[in-house]
């Protein structure tokens, strides 16, 4: 606690106006502007997370809705233990069969689940169509998706203040060189005795 009163007191120090004559005013328009854009982090900072985070949790909290509303799970039989794949060779996939809601009858490919043979049972989730899909989403795959849009947006709040201070920095080490530029052009002449 002791190291931040006295950092804080040191820079409330090199802020104020103290008629130092090293301290240019573009050195303390630097320190203005970068405790300016720490505040602005600090506010804004926790204000896009909450915000990222409500929207991710809204969006995933309707897919879940929907989705528990238009998946089902269904009985599915192996019918075929010998499908070949998309390039031609043999993969180690099945044929599977199912009845939909409203009776018609569904075919797919998909991976095998083991040694599976001929009129295996399997348990698989169908659209309102009756296509094979997945499973509906899950509350945790919810909270993880906020969780990963809340530190993604606070990620990208962070790069485009630091990108923000590197501007303004560079932009104040220019003006101070060519401060430094004409202060040492009217004084090299009575140092070095050159004109």
């Amino acid at each position: 606690m002791r190291t931040f009163t006295i950092k804080l007191l040191g820079v409330i120090r090199y802020v104020r106006p103290d008629g130092n004559p090293l301290r240019r005013p573009v050195d303390r328009t630097h320190v203005r502007m970068m405790i300016v854009l720490g505040l602005l982090f600090v506010v804004l900072a926790p204000l896009s997370v909450v915000v990222t985070a409500r929207l991710a949790g809204g969006a995933g909290a309707r897919a879940e809705r929907v989705q528990a509303q238009t998946r089902h799970r269904v009985e599915a039989v192996v019918v075929d233990t010998s499908p070949t794949g998309s390039r031609g060779v043999l993969d180690e996939t099945v044929r599977i069969g199912w009845h939909d809601r409203a009776g018609a009858y569904h075919t797919a490919v998909v991976p095998a689940a083991g040694n599976e043979t001929i009129g295996a049972h399997r348990t698989i989730w169908i659209d309102h169509i009756g296509r094979l899909t997945t499973h509906p989403r899950k509350h945790s795959q919810t909270v993880a998706d906020s969780v990963m849009a809340a530190t993604t947006a606070l990620t990208m709040l962070a790069l485009l203040f630091s990108a923000a201070r590197m501007l303004i920095e560079h932009r104040l080490d220019r003006r101070r060189l060519e401060l430094w530029e004409r202060e040492w052009a009217a004084v090299a002449p009575r140092w070095t005795g050159l004109p």
